[in-house]
């Protein structure tokens, strides 16, 4: 009897032994995953920087912007003289050496008239307004200033400006020179922070590019001379800046 008891006392502690290990084994699991989450990676070293390239180019296109203004009692008067007038620029403009890809309408509207009748005191209609604009290349600068007075003389009576620009192959070619030492410039600088680190620039991680430019508008008051009969304006084209940055990220 006491060898029975004996058996059945060891069966039972070695069933809760068992049944520690089991509710210990989750908790052993658990402390290993801790650990394992606890790994540190070490960032690849990287520096950004930025770079600039500028170059500055003499335009060698002018765009002029001009319109025409006409009023009358009827919609049809209206427009009528308006197109006469301008028909008339426009054939002036291809005399002079112009093509018609540069002769470009950039607004047309035509749309009543309303005053205010002060002695009943409400809006009376009086006739319509015509308005059409139009903007020109001139791709020889030095004709700039003769081609205002050429579309004033033909019965232009808004000229609202002169831009100039360089044509769009010239353009290109210089964004891909100003783009190129923008990369220099911030491969300049990645490698003085390298050398200050003891490192050496490996790779290049990421780029962005970012491009302006940017043109002086010096000719309104000369292009309203030109209107008033002050002869041909003396356009001075100045120059244009050609800017490209770039954002660089290297590996070293």
């Amino acid at each position: 009897m006491k060898k029975r008891f004996a058996f059945v006392a060891l069966q039972s502690i070695a069933i809760v032994a068992i049944a520690a290990v089991i509710a210990f084994s989750p908790a052993l699991a658990a402390m290993q995953s801790v650990k394992a989450d606890t790994t540190l990676t070490i960032p690849t070293p990287t520096v950004s920087v930025l770079g600039t390239g500028k170059i500055t180019v003499k335009p060698n296109i002018a765009r002029i912007n001009f319109g025409v203004a006409t009023h009358n009692d009827t919609a049809n008067g209206a427009q009528t003289e308006n197109d006469a007038i301008m028909a008339k620029i426009t054939a002036a403009l291809k005399a002079a050496g112009i093509t018609e890809e540069d002769i470009q309408t950039t607004g047309y509207s035509l749309q009543p008239r309303w005053v205010w009748d002060r002695t009943n005191e409400k809006n009376i209609q009086d006739g319509y307004d015509m308005n059409h604009n139009m903007v020109v290349v001139v791709r020889a600068i030095k004709d700039a200033g003769k081609t205002v007075s050429l579309i004033a003389d033909n019965g232009a009576n808004t000229v609202s400006g002169i831009s100039f620009e360089v044509d769009d192959a010239t353009l290109e070619q210089t964004k891909l020179a100003a783009l190129g030492l923008a990369m220099a410039s911030a491969r300049k600088r990645a490698d003085v922070v390298a050398k200050a680190a003891n490192k050496t620039i490996l790779s290049v991680q990421t780029v962005s590019v970012n491009e302006n430019s940017y043109t002086p508008y010096p000719m309104y008051k000369a292009a309203d001379m030109a209107i008033s009969g002050a002869g041909a304006a003396p356009v001075e084209a100045g120059t244009l800046d050609v800017l490209i940055s770039v954002n660089v990220t290297y590996v070293f």
